[in-house]
């Protein structure tokens, strides 16, 4: 059943997804009649997955109070804690996951807090929990990594880059270094008069 909600979370993903390339495609334009179409398909789409999820995840709280042991919701919770990410435990234990799975999803979002974590070092705006979000809508590590690369890839085309020295600005040169020392000179009184 938890193989069931990750696929409909990653089909949720690839909606949403499509959705928001259809609106950065038409960004400073009103969108074509055949993009209108795709995007009303795609959020028809995300709703109805919105209801399969919910409904999955419904049936995974029966079917995980009945699954899973104590033993196993303790191990879950070690391994979060462990992992570094506590507040997944309800989640997994929600969806009624198994200790295999758990050490893999647990492992996902380790990897996804260092993506995030190393992204963050060239770009501060990248939110710090977006891993944690991304995962929790179904998408990859490699969907994590991509989006973050889209992130920094975009900053580095925002950022100007000149080949060349820029030309001096202002008093520059020897006829301004002798000036500017006439001009301590005279205020410390020991300029010599010519």
């Amino acid at each position: 059943m938890a193989a069931d909600l990750a696929a409909l979370r990653r089909d949720r993903a690839k909606a949403s997804a499509r959705m928001s390339e259809l609106v950065a495609a038409a960004r400073g334009r009103s969108m074509t009649d055949d993009e209108t179409r795709d995007f009303e398909a795609a959020s028809a789409e995300v709703t109805r997955l919105d209801g399969e999820i919910s409904a999955a995840e419904g049936k995974n709280t029966v079917d995980a109070s009945t699954t899973i042991s104590r033993a196993q919701a303790g191990e879950i919770a070690r391994l979060c804690a462990e992992g570094g990410v506590p507040g997944m435990t309800a989640t997994l234990l929600t969806e009624g996951v198994s200790v295999d799975d758990a050490k893999k999803r647990i492992a996902a979002a380790g990897e996804a807090t260092n993506l995030v974590a190393l992204a963050r070092r060239k770009d501060s705006s990248i939110p710090e929990d977006l891993g944690a979000k991304m995962l929790a809508e179904g998408k990859t590590v490699e969907d994590i990594r991509t989006a973050l690369f889209d992130k920094l890839v975009a900053a580095e085309n925002d950022t100007s880059i000149s080949s060349h020295i820029p030309a001096p600005q202002g008093n520059v040169g020897a006829s301004a270094t002798k000036a500017s020392m006439e001009r301590q000179l005279g205020r410390a009184g020991q300029k010599k008069d010519a």
